[in-house]
């Protein structure tokens, strides 16, 4: 019989605070589109800027191996920023050490 029988809290901000590295990314993520959309939307340039480039750079590699899926649109490149963010906040997880809410979770189940 174990000693400590004290429910633990299972909701989403203690998730996300077991899985700190992957949130951080995909809160830089974020903060990356977010300025990319901004610059687009809201400052003048004369020619081209790398914007949009940042997105991708942030994703890839999982962003820059859906760029090759058919689709000319900005919803099929933010398809592809949010798939890549996605596959890598996963990987991050899988490679993360486990934390103490992790452990102490798993031996409560």
């Amino acid at each position: 019989m174990r000693a400590d029988t004290r429910p633990r809290p299972s909701g989403p901000l203690t998730r996300l605070r077991a899985h700190w590295l992957s949130t951080a990314y995909l809160v830089a993520v974020a903060a990356v589109c977010v300025w990319a959309v901004i610059d687009w939307r809201l400052v003048a340039h004369e020619d081209a800027s790398f914007a949009a480039v940042w997105p991708l750079a942030v994703t890839a590699p999982g962003s820059l191996l859906l760029l090759v899926l058919p689709g000319d649109s900005p919803w099929a490149y933010a398809a592809c920023v949010a798939l890549g963010a996605a596959v890598n906040a996963w990987l991050l997880h899988l490679m993360a050490p486990k934390s103490g809410a992790e452990e102490s979770g798993a031996e409560h189940r």
